[in-house]
């Protein structure tokens, strides 16, 4: 289970789904994203709702989504709006539990991501981690671009060029952040999202503070 899950404290934040949502965009074949973030997701749901839940939730989605979900090849590429088909489809089934749970989700890909294994905080690798997201971003996206800032509490990731985007994206953000945060050992992370393109801006923008 994710730290954020443990956590005690702050609950993650709620999602905020208002915003225009683009799935495809003008090329489909670069609306595409890593098959290790379907890994993520089906570990979070196996310890959540077991394999019966997860058969369950997997019924209703697409052949294709459905595919990816059972079997996620980490190296393979995935549609975008598969990806978001499934958070859709989590989120319906378990927000009356868990209304938190497209952060939870992104928290499970970022354990995932990071390993089990966390240490005290040292500042030096979390802005390392940040930088390296930026830096590698195009090895799990096949669309955007993404930039890393520090900034005197934290940092600030820009990610912009989004050709697709979707409020359910930025809301497992949320959640990805708050547990890389976690798992270096950072305590009172706060994650906000400052700008969205969802909303017409010209980049989704996350200010993170953490001591």
């Amino acid at each position: 289970m994710s730290l954020l899950a443990e956590r005690k404290g702050p609950p993650a934040p709620l999602p905020r789904l208002e915003g225009k949502e683009v799935l495809i965009g003008s090329d489909p074949s670069i609306a595409k994203v890593k098959g290790v973030m379907f890994g993520g997701r089906k570990a979070f749901l196996l310890a959540t709702v077991g394999e019966a839940g997860m058969q369950e939730l997997v019924a209703k989605l697409s052949p294709r989504t459905a595919q990816y979900t059972k079997t996620p090849l980490a190296s393979g590429w995935c549609e975008f709006e598969t990806l978001i088909e499934l958070d859709r489809a989590i989120y319906e089934m378990l927000k009356a539990k868990y209304p938190n749970v497209l952060a939870l989700i992104g928290a499970a890909s970022a354990e995932l991501g990071i390993g089990r294994v966390y240490k005290s905080l040292d500042s030096e690798e979390l802005t390392k981690f940040l930088e390296n997201i930026a830096l590698f971003h195009n090895q799990y996206q096949k669309f955007g671009a993404v930039r890393f800032e520090k900034t005197p509490s934290g940092a600030r990731m820009i990610y912009s060029k989004y050709p697709c985007y979707s409020p359910i994206f930025c809301a497992s953000a949320f959640g990805f952040f708050l547990e890389a945060i976690l798992r270096h050992g950072g305590t009172e992370p706060t994650v906000q999202e400052t700008k969205c393109q969802t909303l017409g801006d010209p980049s989704c923008t996350f200010e993170m503070t953490w001591k």
